[in-house]
C-alpha cells in the first residue's frame, strides 16, 4: 500500500477573515448604538410660575376625566370605559352639549404616560383649552 505524507505548510490559498468579521462587528454595533430614534412631541402652553406656587381651582369643571392603572383605563365622570374609542364618543357627546367646556383631569400616579398624551391630544383637538390637571401634593 503506498502512503501519501501531506506536507504541513503555513501557506494556505483561503484568505483568514478574522480580523475582517471583527471589524465589521465593532463597526455594526458603534452603528447600532448612535443611530437616532424618532422623538415624537406634543406642544404644550404651560403656566409661567414659580417654583412651589400653585393655583387652586375656583370653579368645578364641568367635565371630570380619569386615567386609571387598571382596564377599564379610561374614566369620564362616574363611568368607565374599556376602549379609547368608546371614551372619545362619550365624550364628544358631553363637549357638544356645551358652549366652552372645562374639563379636570386626575390620573393614577403609576399610568403611564402614553395614555395622558393621548388624552391631551384629544383634548387638543376638541379645542378645549381649560384643563386643570388635578395631583396630590407629595410629602
Amino acid at each position: 500500500m503506498i502512503r501519501v505524507e501531506e506536507q504541513h505548510n503555513s501557506f494556505s490559498m483561503v484568505p483568514d477573515l478574522t480580523a475582517l468579521l471583527d471589524i465589521i462587528f465593532i463597526v455594526l454595533v458603534f452603528l447600532l448604538l448612535t443611530a437616532n430614534s424618532r422623538v415624537y412631541q406634543m406642544d404644550m402652553d404651560l403656566p409661567t410660575t414659580e417654583q412651589g406656587q400653585t393655583s387652586l381651582a375656583t370653579e368645578p369643571a364641568s367635565i371630570q376625566l380619569s386615567l386609571f392603572q387598571s382596564n377599564p383605563i379610561w374614566g369620564l365622570g362616574e363611568q368607565r370605559y374599556q376602549h379609547f374609542n368608546e371614551f372619545e364618543s362619550a365624550l364628544l357627546l358631553q363637549t357638544n352639549d356645551q358652549d366652552k367646556p372645562t374639563v379636570s383631569l386626575a390620573s393614577e400616579r403609576q399610568v403611564p404616560v402614553e395614555h395622558l398624551l393621548k388624552m391631551l391630544e384629544l383634548l387638543q383637538q376638541q379645542n378645549i383649552e381649560t384643563t386643570q390637571i388635578l395631583m396630590d401634593k407629595e410629602s
